[in-house]
């Protein structure tokens, strides 16, 4: 009998070793650690669209009529008090900067702060989820995924999230949600190439009928960079190398409606085109922008101006002060 109990006491020995050199080994979960909640790899979410009450923005990607690459875009469909009433809703579209991709990626792939379960109905209605008309739906090439956004967090204004497919609620970082819903002040593009303006050799200029094609010239040293006309290289003038300054500082304000998958640069109608620039590099053309002045005014009375280059891919509005001192000052430049 007293051996038997030895043995059972040495084999209960042994289990707890085992146990403790199992626990021993095992990595411990770090601080903060996040849940993996919606998984996929880089470049499979094709479409994301978030849905609130007043706007509806979806993010999805077009192709360039002009280089064929393919480029983030936003839509933005604002809904008035009135969903039912005829023009109450109005809608915009823009192409994104180089900041949509980080905030895409992060939900690619999307990790939540914390999984709290499947809930039930009154936790759920605690947390903002049960009547939200707040949804995030992200498609990828395995197919769609839609989560339902309840109520913030107090401070860090983190959002709890429902997954339609599995019922799982989660606690989610908020600042994500929060560019996609600002989405005009936080990823419209604002330039008009994607160039820099000292990789640029060459500018041709069209104007009515007037040609002029400026070229990059250098100081002895190297260190000024001028522009002179072409049949006189050597030739750099102030005034040229002050006009190329002013264009590249010109900025869109605004993108005009998007026209049909392909047509590209479609001016407002009546709208007269000013200015034609092509732009070229050591070896090839890198880009072009055209410059139109509007038909009518604006709702402050004034003239509207409006350009279109290969990285707007449409029609953007631009500064009138600053449009009407480059035509302004173009005049002298094709004088010279």
């Amino acid at each position: 009998m007293k051996r038997v109990s030895l043995l059972l006491y040495f084999i209960i020995l042994l289990a707890s070793l085992a146990l403790a050199y199992f626990t021993w080994e095992q990595k411990p979960k770090k601080p903060g650690e996040k849940v993996p909640l919606l998984t996929c790899s880089k470049g499979d979410i094709v479409r994301i669209t978030y849905t609130a009450e007043d706007q509806t923005v979806t993010v999805s990607k077009k192709k360039s009529p002009y280089s064929g690459a393919s480029a983030w875009w936003v839509e933005v469909v604002r809904s008035g008090k009135d969903p039912a009433a005829e023009g109450s809703s109005t809608s915009e579209i823009f192409k994104a900067n180089d900041r949509l991709q980080a905030t895409i990626d992060k939900f690619c792939p999307w990790k939540a702060l914390r999984s709290l379960g499947k809930l039930e109905e009154g936790k759920r209605e605690e947390f903002g989820l049960t009547e939200s008309a707040e949804t995030l739906l992200i498609e990828r090439s395995a197919g769609p995924r839609t989560f339902r956004l309840g109520d913030a967090t107090f401070g860090p204004k983190d959002r709890y999230a429902a997954d339609d497919l599995t019922g799982e609620v989660y606690l989610v970082a908020g600042q994500g949600l929060r560019d996609l819903k600002r989405s005009k002040t936080r990823f419209m593009e604002r330039s008009l190439h994607a160039f820099k303006t000292k990789d640029v050799a060459r500018i041709r200029l069209r104007a009515g009928d007037k040609e002029k094609e400026l070229v990059r010239h250098a100081s002895e040293d190297g260190k000024e960079q001028g522009w002179a006309d072409s049949g006189s290289p050597e030739d750099a003038k102030v005034l040229y190398r002050n006009w190329v300054r002013r264009l590249s500082t010109l900025r869109p304000t605004d993108f005009m409606d998007s026209p049909a998958d392909g047509e590209g640069c479609v001016a407002p109608p009546g709208s007269s085109q000013e200015l034609s620039l092509t732009f070229f590099g050591p070896t090839k053309e890198i880009g072009f922008l055209t410059l139109y002045r509007g038909e009518g005014k604006d709702e402050k009375e004034e003239a509207t101006y409006y350009a279109c280059s290969e990285h707007t891919e449409i029609v953007v509005k631009v500064p009138k002060t600053q449009a009407e001192t480059i035509l302004k000052d173009l005049e002298d430049l094709l004088a010279e």
